[in-house]
């Protein structure tokens, strides 16, 4: 499969492999350092002592909901706080890892169980950064869920919560997004960008040979394409790296369940998948940036998978990512 250089911030061969496996994958969080000083972004002003977020709790990658609530917040509170406020949270690490939610505990401690851990999420952006050292912004989605992980496929972004992280960014932080379409679907391309315009995003759209190289590193990107799209096959052949348990192989989709073994193959079919930006210059877990994928293996696919994302996009709530077929949408993983 092809790999891209541009891939190895995020992840350095065995090296990366090694340091998450070592310990719990939030331990490793505790230790990135989060930048906020960009002159790109823009920032949301919190005018207000108090506001609402919402608070979700899911198992394995949103397939079981456990609790979903708006919940007031002062200015000034972090994600460890808000979730406190709604459930029983026990910590482990001195304070700054969430071992159990509502009694859903960890498996997995000092190198021994099952790989099992709370994950959380803030705009659809799996944190760079500790729950308590997050402040929470107004109109914030934070998501936790229970899953578990290898080494080899740790997702960075879920759909689940659209129409973020356009509309609020990370750390009140808000990139441009720049929906980029190829050949035949502008009409999808300009649809999907009214659609966000309702939602407060001012989306730009490029042909894929106008895209810049500023853009690209800097903006939130939608690629609209079939597979033969560069970007998306340059994505499709770093899968791994990026966490995706969806792939295009051979003219097929083929998706894989939450502990990494392939599970169902389709012979055509559209996707909707995330990630954080991997062409940021921080890598593809940088707290900053995404890449939203629109593809499918034909051009029927690709637009169906984008008539569910501008027209029917509660169907995609608390999904990671997912395939379209005939109308039937499939959760994955």
């Amino acid at each position: 499969m092809r790999t891209l250089s541009l891939y190895k911030k995020a992840t350095n061969g065995k090296y990366a492999i090694k340091l998450i496996a070592s310990v719990s994958i939030f331990v490793c969080l505790m230790a990135i350092l989060y930048v906020t000083n960009d002159k790109s972004s823009i920032l949301i002003n919190i005018d207000e002592d108090f506001f609402s977020v919402k608070i979700t709790a899911t198992k394995n990658f949103g397939e079981h909901i456990i609790f979903s609530k708006d919940v007031g917040i002062k200015a000034g509170e972090t994600a460890m706080d808000g979730l406190e406020k709604i459930s029983e949270v026990t910590h482990s690490y001195g304070g700054g890892f969430v071992e159990s939610i509502n009694g859903i505990k960890s498996t997995y401690s000092m190198g021994k169980g099952e790989k099992k851990d709370w994950f959380y999420y803030i705009n659809g952006m799996l944190s760079p950064i500790g729950a308590s050292d997050y402040i929470l912004h107004p109109g914030d989605v934070e998501r936790w869920d229970y899953h578990y992980w290898d080494s080899d496929r740790i997702n960075t972004a879920v759909i689940a919560d659209y129409p973020e992280p356009f509309v609020h960014g990370f750390h009140g932080k808000v990139r441009g997004t720049t929906i980029v379409y190829s050949d035949v679907f502008y009409d999808a391309a300009y649809d999907l960008q009214q659609s966000l315009n309702t939602s407060g995003v001012p989306a730009s759209l490029r042909f894929l040979d106008e895209l810049s190289n500023s853009e690209k590193k800097n903006n939130n990107l939608i690629l609209i394409g079939t597979i033969d799209n560069e970007l998306i096959l340059g994505l499709n052949g770093n899968t791994g790296n990026l966490g995706w348990f969806i792939e295009f192989e051979g003219g097929k989709l083929v998706t894989f369940n939450g502990y990494g073994g392939e599970n169902y193959v389709f012979n055509h079919g559209g996707v909707i998948i995330a990630t954080q930006n991997p062409w940021n210059p921080k890598g593809n877990w940088n707290g900053e940036n995404v890449v939203w994928v629109i593809s499918g293996i034909t051009t029927e696919d690709v637009n169906e998978a984008a008539e569910v994302l501008i027209h029917n996009h509660e169907d995609i709530k608390n999904c990671a990512s997912i395939v379209i077929v005939d109308e039937n949408i499939y959760k994955v993983p």
